[in-house]
């Protein structure tokens, strides 16, 4: 397995953090239709642990809310390494549209 590992700073409030991040899963499905599907996210606190299905490869994963970042640590089979780096852009860049 391979680790991504990703910290967003922000300005905001942890509930407004909170308030922008609850549905990340839902918007990272909608604009990758047909290649993510089977999600899962649970919140405890400032800590979500999350899963999704991509093309038939399970990711797991924790998003912990802190007061000056968002920090996301997420496993990755193997066969998935290869796209390592797309796959912390895309979550990085959604992440930072998510907010603004």
């Amino acid at each position: 397995m391979a680790s991504i590992n990703i910290s967003i700073p922000h300005h905001l409030t942890k509930e407004e953090v909170a308030n922008k991040t609850k549905n990340l899963l839902t918007t990272l499905k909608e604009k990758f239709k047909g290649m993510i599907d089977g999600t899962t996210e649970e919140w405890n606190g400032d800590t979500a642990n999350f899963s999704l299905a991509a093309k038939g490869f399970e990711v797991a994963g924790t998003m912990l809310i802190k007061e000056t970042s968002v920090d996301i640590e997420a496993k990755l089979p193997m066969a998935l390494v290869f796209f390592k780096g797309a796959i912390e852009s895309t979550i990085q860049k959604t992440l930072e549209d998510v907010l603004k």
